[in-house]
């Protein structure tokens, strides 16, 4: 099913306008009736900022009457305030227009009365309007002027409002990956230094879209999910919403379409709750989609015709227009209708171009291409999925991961670094109290000290450890790789990946040279007598450092894991698997390089024996042979190996008769296999084609 509502949600509710209220909705209408005048004003602008999103037509009520008040009694900055935050009100109902008119208004006053503060959020409004009406790059320029403002005036707050922002538009509109998750990752920061639940959970969130456009959504899973237990506990019934469709979305991408549809369901609930028009139509969209991958054709035509009579009443939103037509493209093209499915495509190919949106652009001509390929328009189906592959190459390239990959760990030093000063900080703050109590320490006011100081640093980590504990979860604690946990949470996503691929191809009648996953297993010859040597701290060293060798020997997109003990995994994603034994010589040629140096100026090394296998093994017989008895097959090859004298590798593949089987996968059996031609098998002592580099 095509990708074309992923992570789309937060488009219309997470670039939020900036302000926190410190009172709740309930104790600001109490004190309405004991004020009046200007006072009273200030209360009725602060209502309007609580009811913006979860009751918009309460907060203009509360808006108006605040903004009669103040023709008589004026107030500029409470004046600004509330002409924005009832525009955000009147943007949460669809009504583009007024939001607009509300915003100019509020930043003509802030500008007139040298509000930097109400000019900067006026700026952050309008940005939001013209990322919802689909100009992006409109709303780039008003981000950087509103955070121009902020970074001015040191409003760490707002900076990371901003910042979240840009980030938010880099990652849905304009696909720059890399220099999104740098705006998410410093905003992210920030807002854990202050400990703002609400505005973490939407980094979070936002963070995991980034991922999901990755196409990493075990990753964002981990993210959304975080995000949406602290918008639970604080109970913002949009966000909720938001993070639910999020979810909703990585739930389709995997395939799980019982979890979609319930987390996409509950987010509707909500939506019509509430009375956001645009979300609302949104999430009739995204559970059109649902129903496509749950081939529930009917069911799924009449939500995307909502959802489309929904985006042409509201009018303005180029880009949900865009998704549904999109949607309604894959809907007929399910249905073998490629006449209507071709025109929805073009359609949402024009609205796409003329919003600058590289990642629909992507999407639109992706979907054009197969279309026309299948109705036989092979000229105009090149030209148009040349374009598709032209955008789709300056997205995902190897540049673009490795900016990911420095930036994540940029992020994770930092980090570390944060938690170290608030240490120091916690014991410097511990010291000087026990100093200044010298005269009447005891054992009791101590412990009372330190559970003070504990109980805060805590209570200050606790949200950035959520992330750190779902990370040193699926890390092996000694080598820093993946581990088997990781394995299993994200190994099914890439299967079922890798079979839509061959089953995409068979359509097209191609060859897929891209979908094969191959499990490299590496078993290190020698490694004991490191340990029995020179001790178990010196193999730890070595462990270590093979592990770093083969993550940079590996593609960015492979998958380093510690199998156990002496074992490395090395999961090959989407390559073709006649290239496995490159593949496998690389690795091989990588760790009979690497030696260490220990104090005593002794050089260690080890050689290894890999063995690899491949799936799907046979694509009619991917439910026979799973993945663990793929793994299992690749440790039969790397025993083989093994007994041959090591440092070498190899590896099965099937022949046109694939073996069956029940029970073990046991040496003894592969090679019958092998000597009935029932299995291939490639190694460096028989393939000449492959060198072997001293």
């Amino acid at each position: 099913m095509p990708a074309a509502s992923r992570f789309a949600a937060v488009s219309l509710i997470a670039l939020l306008p900036y302000g926190l209220h410190a009172q709740s909705a309930a104790e600001l209408e109490t004190r309405l009736s004991t004020v009046t005048g200007v006072e009273r004003a200030r209360v009725l602008s602060q209502l309007v900022n609580s009811y913006k999103l979860d009751q918009p037509r309460k907060a203009l009520e509360r808006g108006s009457e605040a903004l009669r008040i103040l023709q008589t009694s004026p107030d500029p900055k409470i004046n600004v305030s509330t002409l924005n935050e009832m525009g955000w009100a009147y943007m949460t109902l669809g009504r583009y227009d007024s939001a607009t008119a509300y915003g100019e208004d509020a930043r003509r006053m802030a500008t007139a009365s040298n509000d930097h503060a109400g000019e900067a959020r006026a700026l952050s409004n309008l940005g939001t309007l013209a990322q919802r009406v689909g100009s992006p790059r409109r709303a780039v320029e008003l981000f950087n002027e509103a955070l121009a403002l902020q970074r001015a005036t040191r409003s760490d707050a707002d900076i990371a409002n901003s910042l979240n922002n840009l980030g938010f538009v880099y990652s849905t509109d304009l696909a720059d990956y890399a220099k999104s998750l740098d705006y998410h990752l410093e905003a992210l920061a920030i807002r854990q230094r202050l400990g703002d639940k609400a505005a973490i959970a939407l980094s979070l969130n936002n963070i995991g879209i980034v991922y999901g456009r990755l196409r990493q959504p075990d990753r964002a899973l981990v993210q959304f999910q975080n995000a949406l237990l602290l918008r639970r506990e604080l109970g913002n019934q949009a966000r909720i919403a938001a993070t639910l469709s999020n979810i909703g979305d990585t739930y389709s991408e995997m395939g799980d379409y019982r979890r979609a549809l319930e987390n996409q369901r509950e987010a509707l609930a909500i939506r019509a709750q509430l009375g956001d028009r645009s979300a609302v139509a949104l999430s009739h969209h995204n559970l059109g989609l649902v129903y496509i991958g749950l081939n529930k054709l009917d069911v799924a035509r009449a939500e995307l015709e909502t959802a489309q009579k929904m985006v042409q009443e509201a009018g303005g939103d180029r880009g949900l227009a865009a998704q549904v037509h999109l949607a309604l493209s894959a809907l007929e093209r399910k249905a073998g209708v490629t006449t209507e499915a071709a025109r929805h495509a073009r359609m949402a190919l024009a609205l796409a171009d003329s919003m600058r949106s590289r990642e629909l652009v992507r999407r639109s001509s992706e979907t054009l291409a197969a279309i026309q390929e299948e109705r036989g328009e092979l000229a105009a189906a090149l030209s148009t999925f040349k374009r598709s592959k032209a955008v789709s190459d300056s997205i995902f390239n190897a540049e673009t991961t490795q900016q990911i990959v420095t930036l994540e760990q940029r992020y994770r030093d930092e980090r570390r670094a944060r938690e170290v000063e608030s240490l120091r900080a916690s014991e410097a703050e511990l010291e000087l109290k026990a100093r200044s109590r010298a005269l009447q320490r005891d054992g009791i006011a101590a412990l009372t000290v330190l559970l003070i100081v504990v109980g805060g640093f805590l209570y200050r980590r606790r949200i950035d450890r959520l992330t750190l504990v779902e990370e040193m979860s699926v890390t092996d604690s000694l080598t820093g790789a993946r581990n088997r946990r990781y394995l299993e949470q994200t190994i099914e996503f890439d299967l079922a990946s890798s079979l839509r691929r061959y089953w995409d191809a068979g359509e097209r009648q191609t060859a897929p040279d891209d979908a094969d996953v191959v499990f490299f297993l590496l078993d290190l010859d020698g490694f004991k007598d490191v340990n029995d040597k020179h001790g178990h701290a010196a193999g730890d060293r070595l462990l270590t450092g093979l592990a770093r060798v083969l993550e940079q020997t590996a593609r960015d997109s492979d998958v380093v894991v510690r199998w156990g003990g002496d074992e490395f995994l090395v999961v090959g994603r989407f390559i073709d698997h006649q290239n496995a034994p490159l593949a496998a010589e690389r690795i091989r040629e990588a760790v009979a390089h690497h030696a260490m140096t220990l104090e005593n100026g002794t050089r260690v090394s080890v050689t290894c024996s890999v063995g690899y296998a491949h799936f799907p093994f046979d694509v009619e017989a991917s439910d026979t042979w799973t993945w663990q008895d793929i793994i299992r097959l690749a440790d039969v090859a790397a025993y083989s190996v093994k007994r041959e004298g090591g440092n070498g590798w190899a590896g099965y593949s099937p022949t046109s008769e694939i073996p069956d089987f029940a029970g073990e996968l046991v040496p003894a059996r592969v090679a019958e296999w092998v000597a009935s031609g029932q299995l291939r098998r490639a190694s460096s002592r028989t393939d000449t084609t492959v060198p072997i580099v001293a």
